[in-house]
């Protein structure tokens, strides 16, 4: 009799849980990222605000170099004597020349004390005295005694904070003085000192003085004006700088008993290359801008403002206030020139560009730029209300620019906190989902196994049936 066998191998394969997951997590990944992409996208938008607002604070430079007189040269001193005076000049010089005489310079006061036979010698003062010391109607006091030396009257008159400063010098082999001197020159700035009310004399240590010089070893000179003439009129001043006298000249004294022709002569006009570099920046920043808000399309792609259109209507009011033209001071009161009068051209896609022929038919041109003038005001003494006062309001801390920087970067870091929040939600949702899988396939392969124990069972069955 045939015998069968009876085999029923029952196969439960197990779950790919990381595939699983995966897939799973691709969907609740979503909302990140496009969360990402916007934080990616906002990003962007708060760098180019930033590139907008230096291409603006850029512009404003050069617009407070083509307004300001020390920009350009209109005019070049010398003199016919450089070791007599030097000069040089500045805005508001006029052309011609000037005949001066120096009579005396200035000078600091001076005071030197010789014959000390180190530097650490005593001065010679006796016990119980008072030295004091004046300058420019300042009195300080120092209690000496015969214990105190140079090094300490030094010291003290450094410690001071006044305009005189005191060191000790070696002068020859064993010799050392005292120099005491202010650091500003001028009658006003002259120094009296003295011990117990004798003035201007120090006492010199018996021990160390010698022979030759006097044993007082006393040498100085009392602070003093500068006093010169400029065209035979009387001047005297506490500094050999001067820069009071004639308008747009400073003079350097440099030596006294001597004169000089002052000489002032037109100088290379640089206004064009000023008002070049405005255009330059002002083209810089209009280009930047429509680039930055342009919508894009089939073969452009859009600028990161093209959905804030707001962000650059300032160059709207930029441009509004460019064509009010320009001011300028004259004798008689404000005057205004057209934009074109300075050579600058508005073109039809909103830069501007330069005519050197309408910069150079307007009269006195470089003369009115050299006196200062005053953009986007319809007067000149306006400063409140002009394109750089603007331009303030947009660039300066708290600024429309800068607010719109502040807020951005707001909603840039409420973006990031919202990011970490649903990173936080997806780890735990793919541990849960790693957790759940994970069970449902140690599941499988218990049921695997009691599937396995069955059908060995139930084939040891059939063949001990068979086996009868």
């Amino acid at each position: 009799m045939a015998t069968s066998s009876v085999s029923n191998n029952t196969s439960t394969s197990s779950i790919d849980v990381a595939g699983m997951v995966a897939g799973l997590m691709s969907v609740e990944n979503k909302p990140l990222t496009t969360l990402q992409s916007k934080i990616t996208s906002q990003t962007t938008l708060i760098s180019d605000l930033g590139q907008l607002k230096s291409k603006v604070a850029a512009f404003q430079t050069a617009l407070q170099a083509a307004e300001n007189p020390l920009s350009y040269s209109a005019a070049v001193a010398s003199s016919s004597n450089e070791s007599a005076v030097k000069v040089s000049s500045t805005t508001g010089a006029n052309i011609g020349s000037h005949q001066i005489t120096v009579s005396q310079l200035a000078k600091p006061a001076q005071y030197i004390f010789n014959n000390f036979g180190s530097s650490n010698a005593s001065v010679g003062f006796a016990n119980a005295s008072q030295f004091d010391l004046t300058i420019a109607g300042v009195t300080k006091s120092l209690a000496v005694s015969s214990a105190t030396t140079i090094g300490d009257l030094s010291s003290w008159i450094n410690g001071l904070g006044l305009g005189v400063a005191a060191s000790v010098t070696q002068t020859a082999s064993n010799q050392y003085a005292l120099m005491i001197q202010g650091t500003q020159s001028g009658v006003a700035n002259n120094i009296t000192f003295g011990v117990n009310g004798a003035l201007n004399s120090l006492p010199v240590s018996s021990t160390a003085a010698t022979a030759s010089p006097p044993a007082t070893g006393t040498s100085g000179n009392q602070a003093q004006d500068a006093i010169f003439t400029l065209d035979n009129v009387s001047f005297s001043r506490t500094s050999n700088i001067v820069s009071d006298v004639h308008p747009g000249l400073v003079l350097n004294l440099v030596s006294s008993g001597s004169a000089a022709t002052i000489t002032v002569a037109n100088g290379t006009d640089n206004g064009q290359e000023v008002i070049q570099r405005f255009i330059a920046a002002f083209n810089d920043l209009a280009t930047t801008s429509k680039k930055l808000a342009q919508k894009g399309d089939s073969s452009t792609a859009a600028g990161s403002l093209a959905g804030s259109p707001g962000a650059v209507s300032f160059m709207s009011q930029i441009k509004s206030m460019l064509s009010t033209g320009v001011t300028y001071n004259s004798a008689s009161g404000s005057n205004t020139l057209g934009l074109y009068q300075l050579g600058i051209e508005i073109q039809s896609d909103g830069t501007l560009q330069f005519n050197s022929v309408k910069y150079g038919s307007t009269e006195n041109i470089s003369a009115i730029l050299a006196s200062g003038i005053n953009m986007g005001s319809t007067t000149f003494t306006d400063r409140t209300n002009n394109l750089n006062a603007f331009l303030t309001s947009q660039v300066q801390s708290g600024g429309d620019l800068s607010k719109s920087i502040s807020n951005e970067q707001t909603n840039l870091t409420q973006m990031s906190q919202k990011e970490e929040a649903l990173k936080i939600r997806l780890d735990a949702k793919e541990k849960s989902y790693i957790s759940q899988y994970s069970s449902l396939n140690a599941l499988l392969f218990k049921l695997n196994q009691t599937s396995n124990s069955l059908t060995s069972a139930l084939d040891g069955l059939v063949n001990g049936q068979n086996n009868r």
